[in-house]
């Protein structure tokens, strides 16, 4: 098993069908949430027509009170936390499929070294490379589980305080229309006029936005710092193994060692599988 995935794997943890049950659970409560948050405006708009007897005209659209934006750091929060939940699943499930792999296409020497032999090969070559997995494979669960934690709610702010986002557009929405109260469509009498009032106070809602922007910020510069000390881990691991190799001895050393073990435990592996000495 690879070191990466071993964080994955105890002797009490959730079966394949129920990581993906609690995953999809996940999916829906962030599919609520972004609901929530794609239509935010703080814009309410009435509807009138010209020389209507009516003085407040239509509601044609009803922006968030200040209940509902101060919800919205909550939902992003709990968007963030099951978008990290759901990558936890994920990769614990791929850890899962990928040992299986493992195991079904397991040869000789894998088998060996699942057994406690070190088989050994004609050539000495290089280390591997130490990569940015290996380091990460040395966490623990608590760091790991933060590290996808930071990268969700990273991923999570910046898609809706950023250009184009549901709480950039609906700032940007709320300081034209303060600009601008009034538009018009059509001529005549039937000239239908649309007048537009901020649901909350433009005040409340740059608080929000710059409170998401300080939040973003700390955020990022917490995973950068993660990211930075992985990139140094394997820079330092790149240069001691750079002059090492690994002594592989002579094929037939690997074979005698399958028949030690084999005469010890009774039993080795054959071109059809499992098999018996005895």
């Amino acid at each position: 098993m690879e070191k990466f995935d071993e964080i994955y794997f105890s002797d009490h943890g959730l079966t394949s069908t129920s990581a993906s049950h609690l995953a999809d659970i996940a999916q829906e409560v962030v599919a609520a949430d972004e609901a929530m948050l794609r239509n935010m405006t703080f814009v309410t708009a009435t509807l009138d027509i010209v020389g209507s007897a009516s003085l407040s005209g239509k509601t044609v659209n009803i922006g968030y009170d200040d209940t509902q934006l101060g919800e919205v750091r909550r939902l992003l929060g709990e968007i963030a936390s099951m978008n990290a939940f759901c990558a936890w699943m994920r990769e614990a499930i791929k850890a899962k499929d990928n040992e299986i792999k493992r195991i079904n296409a397991m040869d000789a020497d894998d088998w060996l070294r699942a057994n406690g032999e070190d088989p050994v090969n004609l050539y000495c070559t290089p280390r591997d490379e130490c990569t940015d997995r290996d380091v990460m494979a040395d966490m623990g669960i608590d760091e790991r589980n933060r590290y996808l934690y930071l990268e969700a709610v990273a991923s999570t702010i910046g898609k809706c305080i950023h250009p184009g986002g549901s709480f950039a557009k609906a700032r940007e929405e709320m300081q034209d229309k303060v600009m601008r109260p009034y538009s018009t469509a059509g001529n005549g009498k039937d000239t239908l006029i649309y007048a537009y009032v901020p649901s909350v106070k433009p005040e409340a809602v740059e608080d929000v936005f710059f409170d998401l922007q300080k939040w973003h910020r700390q955020t990022e510069a917490e995973l950068n710092r993660m990211k930075f000390a992985i990139k140094r881990e394997v820079g330092t691991a790149g240069s001691s193994n750079s002059t090492n190799s690994v002594r592989r001895e002579p094929r037939n050393q690997g074979c005698a060692a399958s028949r030690r073990h084999a005469s010890r435990n009774g039993s080795w592996p054959s071109a059809d599988g499992w098999g018996s000495s005895r």
